[in-house]
């Protein structure tokens, strides 16, 4: 049984454990030595315009771009991020005046390239990047202890009008794992499916909670076995046992049967020869 959080602490972590796993999927890719340069910069021939590296480019991109937006909120509001430290529910107000100007806010549409080079042509490269990722990200919410992933953020979008509208550090850190889930899936259909590639794991492009359904539907069939095995249910033992009195009882029945009928017969057969 799948159970809730109770703290804004345990959420971060567990939301920060998630999306950090979600990362380290594409380093243990990227490390095993299952894709080349070669595969990654294959262009689909399913999925127009794509190949596997730029899809892991697209995947850095996103969390790049909330990472900067949190570290560059620190760094020119740090009376505000001081506040948020220290209590996190009076981040739930709205902000007003000047707050207002340096409240904390994402926009994946600016589409900031990376200053990394060869992001989405060579392996070593995304690799290292990757790591580098996953090390930022565990840097900015540590000691956070549940405060920044409460922290509410304004979030910008193009629609094609620029349009706003009001999230959190967390639900965004929520978001960058399952957008990067969405792309791993992608490119795993050109890894697997067009260039048949060996050595890509199941769970690679997998959600999360997919991973615990699967794992709950396991148990509870093991679960399941076990009871059929160990203790059957005592309305099968009374219908089995129901059934074989039945039967014996349908048997006699008709060995009675039989013998009536024969008796009757053999009466019959006597009174014929007594009138003759």
């Amino acid at each position: 049984m799948v159970s809730a959080a109770s703290t804004w602490k345990e959420a971060e972590e567990s939301v920060l454990s998630c999306t950090t796993q979600i990362m380290n999927q594409a380093v243990d890719i990227l490390r095993s030595k299952a894709i080349t340069d070669n595969s990654y910069t294959f262009e689909s021939k399913t999925i127009a315009g794509s190949s596997p590296g730029k899809h892991f480019r697209h995947v850095l991109d996103h969390l790049r771009i909330l990472l900067d937006a949190i570290e560059e909120w620190k760094s020119s509001a740090p009376g505000l991020a001081a506040r948020s430290r220290s209590n996190a529910s009076a981040t739930l107000s709205q902000p007003s005046g000047s707050e207002s100007k340096k409240m904390l806010r994402v926009d994946y549409d600016s589409r900031i390239n990376s200053k990394v080079p060869h992001l989405e042509t060579c392996v070593a490269a995304s690799l290292q990047e990757f790591e580098r990722t996953v090390d930022r990200l565990c840097r900015i919410f540590e000691g956070s202890n549940g405060r920044l992933y409460a922290q509410p953020l304004r979030l910008c979008a193009t629609t094609p009008l620029v349009v706003e509208m009001d999230s959190t550090v967390g639900r965004e850190l929520w978001f960058c794992g399952l957008h990067a889930i969405h792309h791993y899936a992608l490119a795993r259909v050109i890894l697997v499916k067009e260039l048949g590639l060996k050595g890509i794991e199941e769970q690679f492009g997998v959600a999360p909670s997919t991973l615990v359904h699967r794992e709950w539907r396991k148990a509870s069939n093991r679960a399941d076995v076990a009871h059929d095995v160990l203790a059957p249910e005592p309305k099968d033992e009374l219908a089995r046992n129901s059934s074989i009195k039945s039967s014996r009882s349908s048997r006699t029945a008709s060995c009675s049967s039989r013998h009536s009928k024969g008796h009757s017969q053999s009466s019959r057969h006597g009174q014929v020869r007594c009138k003759l």
